[in-house]
């Protein structure tokens, strides 16, 4: 038996896909990572050095698909894939782009 509180809601549709076109206006684009997970990433100079942030869903296999669900987010090294910069935990994808803003 599931009780009310530990259901988990369906994200509609329209809101994913208004996640994916507001990261694509940042710079975000969806890719699989090496190991296989959806990630967001962006292209940046990290240090002088090729780099890329990456934005996965809190567990980090996946993709967020809503903007209220956690994200970690994370700087890697363009050509060996090493992290640059440890991973930091947002409580929403929303905090996370408003940080950008500020």
């Amino acid at each position: 038996m599931v009780d009310s509180n530990d259901r988990i809601e369906a994200v509609p549709e329209d809101e994913k896909k208004d996640v994916n076109d507001i990261l694509e206006k940042h710079g975000f684009w969806a890719s699989e990572s090496g190991g296989g997970c959806m990630w967001y990433t962006k292209s940046i100079k990290y240090k002088g050095k090729g780099a890329f942030v990456a934005i996965t869903d809190n567990g980090g296999g996946g993709i967020p698909e809503s903007f209220n669900e956690p994200v970690m987010v994370g700087i890697y090294d363009l050509d060996s894939g090493e992290e640059l910069e440890e991973c930091k935990d947002f409580y929403s994808l929303r905090s996370y782009l408003e940080s950008l803003d500020e």
